[in-house]
């Protein structure tokens, strides 16, 4: 789709510079990636937004947020409501820098969420995310 090439575009633009901070310094890679994925089943864009741009590392401009919600939106339009989602693979380069990447059931087709953990003095973070419909980046290549 023509559409959702601008939408994987954009979000993949600002993947690169998207930051979160933890609710509280207990929070953990699965906390912070439940709470942006049922931000995303509920369909609330400004909530998904806003867990993925609390930092104060970020240049919090109200253009990226905006950016994110209408591409979240656009998402929920073109797959319809998330129902569901699998933990599907999981990368490290350390035990503080870990990736993590989500099969999210949609009503229309899945779509793939990579979010991206940094875990500071404070607790940890997410560093970066992607979603698009990849999905075929997902399965196990065999020779």
């Amino acid at each position: 789709m023509n559409l959702f090439a601008i939408v994987r575009t954009s979000m993949a633009v600002a993947s690169l510079t998207l930051v979160a901070t933890p609710i509280d310094a207990q929070s953990t890679p699965a906390t912070l990636a439940n709470d942006v994925l049922a931000a995303y089943q509920k369909g609330n864009a400004d909530e998904f937004a806003n867990l993925v741009t609390a930092s104060s590392l970020l240049d919090n401009t109200t253009t990226l947020s905006a950016q994110i919600k209408t591409n979240i939106e656009t998402l929920l339009d073109i797959y319809g409501p998330v129902e569901g989602w699998e933990l599907v693979k999981k990368k490290s380069a350390s035990e503080r820098y870990v990736e993590n990447t989500y099969l999210i059931f949609q009503n229309e087709f899945a779509t793939r969420l990579e979010l991206t953990f940094y875990q500071r003095s404070s607790g940890w973070i997410i560093v970066g995310f992607q979603i698009d419909d990849k999905i075929v980046n997902l399965l196990e290549q065999t020779d």
